[in-house]
């Protein structure tokens, strides 16, 4: 098949394999399955004293952010919890949350310190933009400063990955929340193998499309004179684990861009993700406090945010610090 000229063609990397059978592992749950405390990893007094600790050190003697490391610091409970956090989103099913970081103890400046030192014993932090930022502030702003990023807005995020349309995902997902809504702003996540399991027993036919390449819009955050578009599936199997790349936005943006109608299956088949998740209650649905970090498997699993609104004052207002993770690869935008 000739792509235009604008696409990145991601399928020739991509594994041509279908599983044989429905999955049966850890990561094949629906919200039956769980309860709060099965994704819940609890910040205890042992860990908040070493992380008080640390917030002394840096104040009597403070570094750059980016110079800080794990290594400097004797904090065995607080490696313990982000090992557990780490195991349940990699290994177990795919999300965890860690309840909760002592936020009123700390100026601004001390709880990014500790988030980022956190972060580090998760996974390696890389960038999320062209220019190089680690930190992004997921907050309703204004649409002329948002541009294409409609994590910044009080809108429904539908099902989907991060950065799903350049060349390497980030394997996890992290969000710190600083302040709630006064209203919605639900968080859900969706393991892609139950998504599977039930596509295949409900939908075959669109499911197999799903393991057919797509237009993904790149949102023009590639770099200057890079492809817009990229060319590849939105699952992928290697014969041990299944992949998503979804975002129903970017697909059809992607189409658009890429002059190429979307015919009557693959409309399908971007719809029935949507709706089969809810429907089946297929995702854990939960709503992010003040000082949790959310944790997610990015590769392995679909997220959804719902609608917010916002009060007047900051303390009203939805605010979260989002990182993203992957160890592979160098530690720029696209991988």
């Amino acid at each position: 098949m000739s792509l235009p000229d604008n696409v990145l063609n991601l399928s020739s990397n991509t594994p041509d394999l279908r599983p044989s059978a429905p999955f049966r592992n850890v990561k094949t749950w629906t919200r039956a399955d769980f309860t709060p405390r099965d994704w819940t990893v609890p910040v205890t007094v042992t860990v908040k004293n070493e992380l008080h600790s640390i917030v002394d050190q840096l104040t009597s003697q403070n570094l750059p952010l980016h110079m800080l490391t794990p290594d400097h610091f004797d904090m065995p409970k607080t490696r313990a919890m982000m090992a557990k956090a780490r195991g349940m989103a990699d290994v177990g099913p795919g999300v965890a949350v860690i309840d909760r970081l002592p936020l009123d103890d700390w100026n601004e400046d001390q709880t990014r310190s500790i988030y980022w030192l956190l972060a580090r014993l998760l996974c390696r932090p890389v960038a999320q933009t062209m220019k190089g930022t680690i930190f992004r502030n997921i907050r309703d702003i204004l649409d002329a400063e948002r541009g294409t990023d409609n994590a910044m807005s009080q809108r429904q995020l539908t099902y989907h990955n991060d950065n799903s349309g350049n060349r390497v995902l980030p394997k996890f997902t992290s969000l710190l929340c600083l302040y709630p809504s006064i209203e919605g702003g639900e968080s859900e996540y969706c393991s892609s193998y139950t998504l599977y399991n039930a596509l295949a027993e409900e939908a075959p036919e669109l499911l197999e499309r799903l393991f057919q390449p797509f237009y993904h819009d790149r949102r023009g955050l590639q770099a200057n004179g890079q492809p817009t578009v990229s060319w590849v599936p939105c699952f992928a199997y290697d014969g041990n684990k299944l992949w998503a790349r979804f975002s129903q936005m970017k697909i059809k943006i992607g189409h658009e861009q890429a002059g190429a109608e979307m015919d009557n299956i693959t409309r399908a088949a971007l719809e029935a993700v949507q709706s089969i998740i809810p429907q089946k209650r297929l995702s854990l649905r939960y709503m992010m406090e003040r000082g949790q970090i959310q944790i997610i498997n990015n590769r392995e699993g679909l997220h959804y945010r719902a609608h917010f609104k916002d009060g007047k004052t900051l303390e009203q207002k939805r605010h979260l610090w989002r990182l993203w993770h992957r160890d592979e690869g160098r530690p720029v935008y696209d991988g």
